[in-house]
């Protein structure tokens, strides 16, 4: 799985102390998940206590099948 991160997203990555770990764990097995604006899919998993929602889209090309670029991710 690789997982790609706009710059602005970066910042508010370490602003939020979001796990890696834990954005992964969400997109590979969510408790919830839900198609959003445009292609985007929502989701949200409990993740040693916390919850954590995340926005991502996956990249559609046939060599990028296993790439996401995260949109924006939070606890709840």
């Amino acid at each position: 799985m690789i997982l790609k991160f706009p710059n602005h997203f970066q910042e508010r990555m370490l602003e939020r102390g979001i796990n890696i770990d834990h954005l992964k764990k969400a997109i590979k097995n969510p408790d919830s998940s839900k198609n959003v604006f445009e292609g985007r899919v929502e989701v949200t998993k409990k993740v040693e206590g916390k919850t954590i929602k995340v926005i991502y889209y996956k990249e559609g090309f046939r060599d990028r099948k296993n790439e996401y670029i995260i949109i924006t991710a939070y606890y709840l």
